[in-house]
This record gives structure tokens, C-alpha cells and sequence, in this order.
């Protein structure tokens, strides 16, 4: 996570890495027993923003800016009747996004943050909302929460339609 702050203008972004297995049998189990689908990729954001509040120590930015997708899909059927199978497909594509995010201090050192933002381009939409509680130190803060990341993509052979969803903790660094 990258976050810039100079007056009422800010610029922030992140790249969120992630890889998900899941394997079930199937409804055709004479012919395959069971198949294992896989989605991992990148997901690189970067945002500027503009703070309508001029409260010291809290922040409402309206933002704009792009999500870029990198993301590969495999499938592998367990063979029964048939032989072992697989498949798989990658795609990129961009999306333009708007949003807003509150970010403020409270009780001393303890911050919070949300974010909801909503884009579309390259996907018919994509949405994500993050909710944060971290404590401030003198070289960065800890960081909780929790984020829900949502993309309908459909390129004719390549189709998500999926979320990334749970909590997460990190560290952020001042310089």
C-alpha cells in the first residue's frame, strides 16, 4: 500500500497478489470424478484523490483512477471413463474507477479507514469495499481489516465472474 498526502490532494494505490484452489467432485462422475479449479493473479490499483474535509487528523476523498487485471484461470479434470484433462486461459484488462474513502484518527494513535469504490472498462464492472482499524507509530502503522473485491469480466472465451474476499493484516512505513 502507497499513500501520498500533500494538502488536499492525495494519491494511493496497492498490488494485491492472489491465488485461490478449490476441487469438488463432478455431476458426471462416470465420465470424470472430480475437478480442480485454480485462479491466481495480479491486481495493481493506483488512485488520486481530493479531500472535501478540512477536519484536522480525518479525510473524505472522491477519487478516480485505474484497476488493472492479471489474472489466470486453470482447470484440471480426475479422468474415469475419460482420460485426465485440463484447461487453461489468462487475460488482462483495465478498468477506470470512481470512489470515496474516509480516513481519520481517533483516541490517540488508532486510525481508521473505509473505502468503496465502483469501475468498469475492460470488465462490465468491478466494485471492492475495505474497511481498516490500525495503530500509528513514529516509523508506520499496523493495519487490519478487512476487503471484498468483486470483477464481471467476459471477453467471449474468457469469462470471471468472482470475488476476492477476507481479512488481512500489514504494515505500512512513513518516509
Amino acid at each position: 500500500n502507497v499513500n501520498w498526502r500533500s494538502g488536499r490532494w492525495s494519491a494511493f494505490g496497492d498490488w494485491t497478489y492472489a491465488s485461490a484452489t478449490s476441487d469438488s467432485p463432478t455431476r458426471v462422475p462416470g465420465l470424470y470424478e472430480s475437478v480442480e479449479g485454480k485462479i491466481a493473479g495480479h491486481i495493481p490499483q493506483a488512485f488520486a484523490g481530493y479531500d472535501l474535509l478540512t477536519t484536522e487528523g480525518s479525510h473524505l476523498d472522491v477519487f478516480g483512477g485505474l484497476r488493472y487485471f492479471d489474472i489466470k484461470i486453470t482447470l484440471d479434470l480426475q479422468g474415469a471413463a475419460l482420460p485426465d484433462a485440463d484447461t487453461d486461459g489468462d487475460d488482462q484488462w483495465l478498468d477506470a474507477v470512481a470512489g470515496a474513502r474516509w480516513v481519520t484518527q481517533f483516541s490517540g494513535n488508532w486510525q481508521s479507514y473505509l473505502l468503496a469504490d465502483i469501475g468498469a472498462g475492460g470488465s462490465d464492472l468491478s466494485w471492492q469495499a475495505i474497511a481498516t482499524i490500525g495503530y500509528q507509530y513514529s516509523w508506520g502503522s499496523v493495519v487490519g481489516g478487512w476487503r471484498y473485491l468483486k470483477t464481471d469480466y467476459d471477453s467471449g472465451s474468457y469469462r470471471l465472474d468472482a470475488a476476492l474476499t477476507g481479512p488481512f493484516l500489514g504494515a505500512s512505513f512513513a518516509f
